[in-house]
Order: C-alpha cells, then sequence, then structure tokens
C-alpha cells in the first residue's frame, strides 16, 4: 500500500510504499478513505507533541470502508462504512468502566499520533474503534464525526449545557462551528465570536444568535450587553496559539454566577493566572476536556445521519498533495475542516 510518512519532525511527509497491515484477533482492516486535517496534525509535524514517535503515518480523522475482519469479530463486516475512533483504550481499566474511556489508563495510544493512522491506504484497528456511519453519510464528512464533531460533543455533554442558556463560542474554527451545531441543536443560544468575518458570517448561518468580531469589539462588554448585564451560562474556548490566555481571561469574565467555561484550545508551555476569588463568588467551573468516547462518536454520526448537524469542509485534496493541504491549513485557519481523500 502507499501512505504519506511523517519521516523526520519539521519536514513535509513523504509518499512511500509499505507493507499492508494485517489485522489480528478483535481487529479489523479497513481501506482508509478520507482524513480531516486538524490543529493536531500541525502539533504532530512540528515535534510538539512528545508521545508521537517517527516514522508516523498521521491521521486521526479517519473514515474507510471494511476490507476484512480478523478472528473474533462480528460487529462489522466487509463493505461497512465506518469512523475509526482514534484512542486505543482497554475497556477494563477505572476511567473506562466510569464511561471516561477518552482517558483511558492503560491506552496504547492513538492512531494517527502514537501509532500509525489513515494517512496509509490501509488501517487495521479494533473492532470496538469502529463507529458504522448511516446511509445519508457521505465518508468525506464521516471524516469529522470522529475528532471534529464528537470532541465538542463530549465537552458539551460535560457542561450539561440546557435548553434556552447563552453560550459563547471563542473560536469558529472546525471545532468551533460543528460546536456551534451541537449547541443550537440542544436549544441554546449561541454567540459567536472570531476575528475573521467569514467565519462569523458561517456561523450566523448555521444558526448563532449574534455573532461579535474581537478585532473591533471587546467580547467581554458585547456579551453583557447583549444579556442585559447577566452573562453567559457557558464559555467554550476553542483558540490556538498566543490567543489562548487573554481569550480564557474573557471568558470568566463573561460568564453569569454558576457559569461553567469548557477549555478545547490550547498550545502547549502556556500559562494562565486566575483569580480563585472570582471562582469562588461567581460559582465558575472549569472544565478542561480532552478527546471522546466510541459513543459520543456513534451519537455524533447519528446527528450527521439525521441532517441535524452539518459537517462543515472548506476543501477536498488528494492525499499525495498533503502537504500542500497542510501549508494552507498553517497559513490560515480554513472554514471547516479541510479533508484529505485517498
Amino acid at each position: 500500500m502507499k501512505g504519506m510518512v511523517l519521516k523526520e519532525f519539521g519536514q513535509p511527509l513523504v509518499l512511500d510504499e509499505l507493507d499492508d497491515p494485517k489485522p489480528g484477533p478483535g481487529e479489523v482492516l479497513v481501506e482508509s478513505k478520507t482524513n480531516g486535517l486538524c490543529a493536531t496534525d500541525l502539533k504532530v509535524m512540528a515535534g510538539l507533541v512528545k508521545t508521537a514517535p517517527t516514522p508516523l503515518r498521521l491521521g486521526h480523522e479517519n473514515a474507510g470502508v471494511v476490507l476484512e475482519t480478523g478472528p473474533d469479530v462480528d460487529s462489522v463486516r466487509p463493505g461497512d462504512r465506518v469512523v475509526v475512533v482514534s484512542k486505543k483504550t482497554c475497556g477494563q481499566c477505572r476511567m473506562c468502566r466510569n464511561g471516561h474511556e477518552e482517558m483511558c489508563l492503560n491506552t496504547s495510544g492513538r492512531m494517527g499520533i502514537e501509532m500509525d493512522g489513515g494517512f496509509g491506504q490501509l488501517v487495521a484497528a479494533p473492532a470496538r474503534n469502529l463507529v458504522k456511519v448511516g446511509p445519508n453519510v457521505e465518508l468525506p464528512g464521516a471524516s469529522l464525526i470522529g475528532g471534529t464533531l464528537a470532541s465538542p460533543l463530549h465537552s458539551i455533554r460535560m457542561a450539561r449545557v440546557g435548553l434556552g442558556e447563552t453560550a459563547v463560542i471563542f473560536g469558529l474554527g472546525g471545532l468551533g462551528l460543528h460546536a456551534l451545531q451541537l449547541l443550537c441543536h440542544l436549544g441554546a443560544r449561541v454567540i459567536g465570536v472570531d476575528v475573521q468575518p467569514e467565519k462569523l458570517e458561517k456561523a450566523r448561518e448555521l444558526g448563532a444568535s449574534e455573532t461579535i468580531n474581537a478585532a473591533g469589539a471587546d467580547p467581554v462588554k458585547a456579551v453583557m450587553d447583549m444579556t442585559d448585564g447577566v452573562g453567559a451560562e457557558v464559555a467554550l474556548e476553542i483558540v490556538g496559539g498566543a490567543a489562548v490566555p487573554a481569550v480564557l481571561q474573557q471568558c470568566l469574565d463573561l460568564l453569569a454566577p454558576g457559569g461553567r467555561m469548557i477549555i478545547l484550545g490550547y498550545h502547549y508551555g502556556q500559562s494562565f493566572s486566575i483569580d480563585p476569588a472570582q471562582l469562588v463568588y461567581k460559582w465558575i467551573q472549569i472544565i478542561a476536556s480532552h478527546n471522546h468516547s466510541v459513543q459520543d462518536v456513534r451519537d455524533a454520526a447519528s446527528l450527521v445521519n439525521d441532517g441535524k448537524v452539518k459537517p462543515v469542509i472548506s476543501e477536498i485534496a488528494p492525499m499525495p498533495e498533503a502537504n500542500e493541504a497542510i501549508e494552507r491549513l498553517r497559513a490560515g485557519d480554513p472554514i471547516g475542516r479541510i479533508v484529505l481523500e485517498w
């Protein structure tokens, strides 16, 4: 098979001929069809994710078609269209048993980050990591279900967002635009914050009640004005880079008493100072969310199949042109996800 391989950190991917993987007991061989690109891929390529090895085939937002099943597999069969959930979990540890397999204590890693993923034409994955997609889901959109959609869904569930609550999203990139749709589906009033007019326009198209251009307005003041001085019940931080600490403070400042701040965006090595009195007197909860469960992916797939959430794709590029697509991602955050297709 062919694969796009990261052979050295800081260097472009290399199209290479590779051995075909073989499915073992409880595993399935999947023909990789589509992969979403995200900022984590950039971090891996730069060598910032210290658990990532080289050589490595990236691709943690992967969808494809089942080719072959190994022994003891009866949950899928050849021809099934599936999302590949990237994190391999034990299913037996305390975190897995408590419904938090995204924080598995015995994980062997994530496909596309600690081990080879969907940037190869074939992927061997545990059967329990596969989620079948319905007939209304196209594979480019399916590749976003296992990360771009399931990760914000997981965080929103942790924050227990309710009908009629006001939620502010900082960062209307791939995760942000999908989080917006999920919140709208739950009946929340959503305010989108970004610095790019095109993203703000897309947010309004997808259901945002109001938008704020942070390049020309103070988001805290704007949200307070929009909520008659009360503030928002929920603030989602989904930005990256140097802006993260400042945005976290803005999230805290605009929350209503009893509000919840969700942290999804990050960059390595940053620090953020918090005044404990602000947390105590406003009874603010801070929820940091990482990854998602297989059930989150199942539910996200159902939402897409039923037309309740729409995968937002900026472009579909051939996998052998991955380096050019990665440069476009690095140069500027696209509206939605760039998807690579074999």
